[in-house]
């Protein structure tokens, strides 16, 4: 790049040049990061990225190209845990495209005002196929028309469900290898491709 520049004749002071990783520039530069982080200015956690499993590599959101297809909206039951006396619903109907991502949800959301479901809010839900108990919460993202008005939150693996999870403080629970397979955490699907997985689970 420095070629480049001089090349292009730019006007500068080049005996003051640097490279990122000169060991005075690099001193500074962690000083500075250790200086935010203590001050509370500046944390390390985990976020969603673009994800492509033939490459290997994250993708930058400039490099996603986004299209519309015809997808299909699968509708599961999700068995709710009893309430002590036995009254309320017995399960909870969620639609979704991914129906794979289940193994993921860590709650279900539904619309504040949506009176359908001001009683279940608050209840204890069952991810199907795991057993996993997850809460039922309301969130006035969700939209109360789309599918059943209640919504699977998958923090893990999808940018609107992972900021419901920050308001909500849910886990973020991963169930993907790098190349696009299940792993551990989907219990008797780990290792199937995504899609071999989103076809048994409507099965079973």
């Amino acid at each position: 790049i420095s070629t480049q520049q001089r090349r292009m004749g730019i006007s500068t002071d080049w005996h003051r040049e640097r490279f990122t990783l000169d060991d005075g520039l690099s001193e500074a530069v962690l000083e500075a990061f250790i200086t935010l982080y203590n001050e509370g200015l500046i944390y390390r956690g985990n976020r969603l990225v673009n994800w492509c499993p033939r490459c290997a590599s994250a993708i930058s959101d400039l490099e996603v190209e986004y299209e519309e297809e015809q997808g299909t909206l699968y509708t599961f039951r999700y068995p709710l845990k009893p309430n002590g006396d036995g009254s309320g619903p017995p399960y909870l109907e969620v639609s979704t495209t991914r129906p794979e991502t289940i193994l993921g949800d860590t709650a279900v959301a539904v619309h504040p005002e949506d009176a359908r479901y001001k009683d279940v809010v608050g209840r204890t839900a069952i991810v199907p196929m795991l057993n996993r108990e997850i809460p039922i919460i309301a969130d006035a993202y969700v939209d109360p028309e789309f599918g059943t008005g209640a919504l699977k939150v998958t923090p893990g693996h999808d940018p609107n469900d992972y900021e419901i999870g920050l308001r909500h403080d849910l886990p973020m629970i991963n169930i993907m290898n790098p190349d696009a397979t299940l792993n551990q955490e989907a219990g008797d699907y780990a290792g199937l491709d995504r899609f071999v997985a989103r076809k048994k689970l409507w099965a079973d």
